[in-house]
């Protein structure tokens, strides 16, 4: 599995967190004022199959930066392992405009 890290951080200590490693276990965190505890678990096969061709679809996403005056639900995005990962920043507004990388996003979200 192509190791992958994504963060959100929101309003209101709003915050989501979601880690895939090279072995397709993943730990999901969440939280606003009422944290909850992290979710652990192994992709299954139809899970990774998805992600890996969500990746693939995306390619080199283009850039969604914040517009003027927005301060929160900037994502990170990393795929890829050490020496090799993309990483890419972008505003979480920006998923109702690229299909792929929504796509993608979705799937991490359904961990």
């Amino acid at each position: 599995m192509v190791p992958i890290e994504y963060r959100v951080v929101g309003e209101e200590d709003y915050a989501l967190a979601i880690s895939i490693d090279s072995h397709g276990e993943y730990v999901v965190e969440s939280g606003s004022y009422t944290s909850e505890p992290p979710r652990k678990g192994q992709l299954g096969e139809a899970q990774e199959q998805g992600l890996i061709e969500a990746i693939k679809a995306l390619g080199l996403p283009r850039a969604h930066p914040l517009p003027e005056g927005v301060t929160a639900f900037e994502a990170q995005l990393t795929v890829g392992g050490p020496g090799e990962e993309a990483h890419y920043v972008f505003w979480e507004g920006a998923l109702e405009e690229d299909e792929k990388l929504r796509t993608l996003i979705r799937l991490l979200e359904l961990l």
